[in-house]
């Protein structure tokens, strides 16, 4: 039994792995999207960003790959329950923190403008597909380890 928990929590940390990694590779794409548009913008069309808007999607970029490489670390080697727990904890409070930052944190000195209009239509749809779906295959992570941990205490 307590084996078979510690596979499923180590299933739901490898889904948070491939939505983290497939999240990067389409901020990779928009990236190069923003960045040609930059470079050669079509005619009669004058782009609502500039390069340092684009450096706070990069950077999101860059967190998703750190946050499933982590993982990735995390399910390949032999750790304990208990380092589970706390690096998935600091990973979803980390994460949690950036998407407030980069999405919704907005301040008179900086504004970032909605820069998704013309680069691809498809980037509401994975941004409020796959943000949620990291918060919540974390928050399953949590659970499946507070469940362990708990089990190991009686």
């Amino acid at each position: 039994m307590e084996n078979e928990k510690l596979n499923s929590l180590k299933r739901a940390m490898r889904i948070n792995v491939v939505l983290y990694i497939i999240y990067g590779l389409f901020l990779m794409a928009e990236t190069f999207d923003f960045l040609e548009m930059l470079h050669s913008k079509p005619a009669d069309y004058s782009p609502t960003y500039s390069l340092v808007n684009v450096i706070f999607y990069q950077m999101e970029m860059f967190i998703c790959f750190l946050c499933a490489f982590t993982l990735i670390i995390l399910v390949s080697t032999k750790q304990s329950v208990k380092m589970l727990f706390y690096i998935s904890l600091t990973l979803l409070i980390f994460r949690i923190g950036t998407v407030y930052y980069l999405y919704f944190y907005e301040t008179e000195e900086r504004w970032v403008p909605f820069i998704y209009k013309r680069a691809n239509d498809f980037s509401m749809l994975f941004r409020r597909t796959f943000v949620p779906g990291q918060f919540m295959v974390s928050v399953i992570t949590l659970w499946y380890s507070i469940k362990i941990l708990r089990a190991e205490k009686q």
